[in-house]
């Protein structure tokens, strides 16, 4: 037969590199220690962008609440609206600001975290196929 298997781990005329299986193994643990990683930032990101808008909206009503109070005559009430209506505005941008940083800085430690992974991946599996560690 032309293709038969030696002792030696080899069909004739061709040689079947040994696989570290243990090492793929690790390899693979760590992707999904990644993964973890990934969702876990998402989890946090999301959550702290529902607790800012959170507390933007009860700012907001208790600001809008209070001008009835604060106000005796409709032309202060409309004065503190307008008043109210324009920093609520800021805050907007400013939370939108804040928002969009911690996406961003979310979107940077995923990106890097999985670049370096990617390329420890690679490096893990050369090693693996060429039986090193």
């Amino acid at each position: 037969m032309a293709n038969e298997k030696t002792a030696e781990g080899e069909f004739k005329g061709f040689k079947i590199p040994s696989i570290d299986t243990n090492a793929l193994m690790d390899s693979y643990k760590k992707n999904l220690e990644i993964l973890g990683l990934i969702n876990k930032t998402s989890i946090e990101v999301f959550n702290g962008i529902a607790k800012l808008q959170a507390t933007f909206v009860k700012q907001m009503i208790s600001d809008l609440g209070g001008i009835v109070e604060k106000s005796g005559k409709p032309s202060e009430a409309i004065a503190e609206f307008s008043r109210v209506a324009r920093d609520s505005a800021v805050r907007a941008v400013g939370n939108g600001k804040q928002i969009s940083d911690m996406l961003q800085m979310a979107s940077n430690d995923i990106t890097n975290a999985t670049a370096k992974r990617i390329k420890e991946t690679m490096e893990e599996a050369k090693a693996a196929v060429n039986g090193k560690k």
